[in-house]
């Protein structure tokens, strides 16, 4: 068994910051396998997302609606998790650096946009005003700016096309 066979079931955690360095989530994966440069998770029911690094740190944190597989790349500048919402199929796409994985936890930088994408309606971007106004308070670079817009483009041709992992509509 390889490494990463043997991280196979255990609790993974991706902490999310912002490009200031602050923190912004704790978003708690299970570890299932690596393929080249993706990594693939399961999020469960009823896990907690926390805005603290350590869940017991945060008065308010809120479950996981439901259970799905959770898609990060280390050359991708996003991640997609795939669950369902009201008995509806759901992607949700965090415009992000792309993934890195140290052995316990994953890690990305979350650049605000979003793509929230119900299979049985056309996708919608969400947070454009946050990323604008991060931008400039958090002064991204012109080039990381860039890659997020490229990426949304990117995320919604992948979309219409069905491509994977968009393709379990």
């Amino acid at each position: 068994m390889d490494a990463h066979g043997a991280y196979l079931g255990r609790p993974m955690p991706i902490h999310i910051t912002k490009w200031d360095g602050s923190y912004h989530r704790r978003w708690p994966v299970y570890y299932v396998q690596r393929k080249g440069t993706l990594y693939l998770a399961q999020s469960r029911a009823g896990e907690l997302v926390t805005r603290t690094a350590e869940a017991a740190d945060d008065p308010n944190p809120w479950p996981i609606p439901s259970s799905g597989p959770v898609y990060l790349w280390e050359d991708r500048w996003y991640n997609v998790a795939r669950g369902l919402r009201n008995g509806r199929i759901r992607y949700y796409v965090n415009i992000a650096t792309p993934v890195t994985f140290d052995g316990a936890s994953f890690h990305c930088v979350d650049l605000d946009l979003d793509v929230s994408w119900f299979t049985d309606e056309a996708p919608c971007v969400l947070d454009e005003d946050e990323f604008l106004d991060h931008a400039e308070r958090m002064r991204y670079p012109a080039d990381v700016i860039k890659h997020a817009r490229a990426t949304v483009d990117e995320v919604l041709t992948m979309i219409a096309a069905r491509a994977f992992p968009f393709d379990r509509a």
